[in-house]
């Protein structure tokens, strides 16, 4: 049965990465890839 976990690469810009780390620490996620997480299960749940 193959992987159903696959990996994305996205590239962020400096100012990305800090309101992402923002985002983070408001959020209480431990890194960025966690509050990537976050924010999309958020967005899933808008619609």
């Amino acid at each position: 049965m193959p992987n159903s976990k696959s990996d994305v690469y996205i590239c962020f810009s400096k100012v990305e990465i800090r309101l992402l780390e923002d985002f983070a620490r408001n959020k209480g996620a431990l890194n960025i890839s966690q509050a990537l997480e976050l924010l999309a299960k958020e967005r899933n749940n808008e619609n």
